[in-house]
């Protein structure tokens, strides 16, 4: 094996891809999304968060078609090939304000939870620097190493979800959810509006992710993708069914971090106590997961703009410039509540479903298909063959000359 692998690798299997998918879904999502939900569409948030599976479903098929138009290309190189390269690289920078804000956002979620619930007495500033000195260190190593540490995650933050699911079932109570569909269907399909925003359109992240996944996995992708919306959908309908039948409407509206807050009511016979501090782990470590691919995606984005030769020289830029962005992205809990109800969801619904589906139908109308290597180029290997038929097909690097 090369002694550069693991750092320039960028293959990564179809369940790698669908893993960090899901993880990305759940991200930082987790604890606020279903706070948003049941304020608005109150004991009948379950039905909004399954109404939300088509929707991620119809969003996931406008990727994977413009996947299946250009294999090898990320949304920034397959745009210039459809738009004109200076329109292309026009909309690439759109996506890469996006991505700066995005992952800005992503960050100061993550230091208003630790600073609200765990890490009282400390700076804000302390936990952003901590936090992205791990994140730049994962970034740099590609996405090979953030698809391995995925794996992981996925399935440590599945089993942490369903011990505390268990664990609280002598405490649902189903008279929680009645009246059912008081107001109709209305109020559930108004519920649909923040979680639309916030993750789903955000998953357009994956439209650079795509070209890494290894060809021989490819036409396994369609189908691990489609399962990972089914699995997102009943993790996020699950969490929701629980908050409101364990801490009911009221305090689920009303709390900022409300699974946190719900696993603080478990208790098995005084033995089993205190696990709240379980699901802060997995968040953390599935908002790191989140945090990751914002700054991976962006900076590779940046790279195939510029046509430089790598994303790496980008990586600490672009991290020094998120951490004062993330303090001064909200003033307060109010204003947090005010943008991401108010613009978030129309500005990621714009660069996550508008701009695709109109590159996917001029890409149809032009009736343009590309299955060039794209800029992710074949590195000469460093040193000796690799050591494991592993390791074949793997040797490309995500830059983007």
């Amino acid at each position: 094996m090369s002694k550069y692998a693991g750092l320039n690798n960028a293959a990564i299997s179809a369940s790698q891809c669908a893993k960090i998918f899901f993880l990305f879904g759940l991200g930082s999502a987790a604890l606020i999304v279903p706070t948003a939900v049941t304020a608005i569409a109150k004991q009948d948030a379950w039905i909004s968060m399954l109404l939300v599976g088509p929707v991620n479903y119809l969003v996931m098929a406008v990727y994977l078609a413009l996947a299946e138009r250009f294999p090898n290309l990320s949304i920034a190189q397959y745009a210039e090939r459809v738009i004109g390269t200076w329109a292309g690289k026009a909309l690439t920078f759109t996506y890469i304000l996006f991505f700066l804000l995005l992952s800005a956002l992503v960050l100061r979620n993550i230091s208003d939870f630790l600073g609200l619930s765990v890490l009282p007495q400390t700076p804000d500033w302390f936990i952003d620097v901590t936090f992205m000195i791990v994140v730049i260190y994962g970034v740099y190593l590609g996405i090979e190493t953030i698809a391995r540490t995925g794996e992981i995650l996925f399935a440590w933050g599945l089993f942490v979800v369903l011990i505390i699911l268990l664990s609280l079932l002598n405490q649902f109570e189903l008279s929680q959810f009645e009246p059912l569909l008081y107001e109709g269907f209305e109020r559930p399909i108004k519920g649909v509006y923040p979680v639309f925003g916030f993750p789903v359109c955000e998953f357009v992240f994956i439209t650079v992710i795509l070209p890494l996944v290894d060809k021989e996995e490819r036409p396994k992708l369609k189908r691990y993708i489609n399962w990972t919306v089914v699995l997102i959908t009943v993790t996020g309908c699950l969490l929701t069914v629980f908050l409101i039948g364990v801490l009911g409407v009221s305090e689920t509206a009303r709390s900022p971090f409300a699974v946190y807050d719900m696993a603080k009511n478990i208790n098995i016979e005084e033995i089993l106590v205190r696990v709240e501090i379980l699901v802060a782990i997995v968040w953390i470590g599935t908002v790191f997961m989140k945090l990751v691919l914002c700054v991976y995606v962006l900076a590779v984005l940046t790279g195939q703009m510029l046509n430089l030769s790598t994303y790496r020289p980008l990586v600490f830029p672009y991290s020094v410039l998120v951490i004062p962005l993330s303090l001064i992205a909200y003033r307060n809990s109010a204003h947090t509540n005010l943008f991401a109800m108010g613009v978030w969801t129309t500005y990621s619904a714009f660069q996550g479903l508008l701009l695709p589906s109109l590159l996917l139908a001029v890409a149809a109308i032009r009736g343009l298909r590309d299955n060039g290597g794209g800029m992710f180029p074949k590195l000469a290997q460093a040193g000796g063959n690799r050591g494991s038929e592993a390791d074949k097909g793997q040797g490309e690097e995500p830059s983007p000359a």
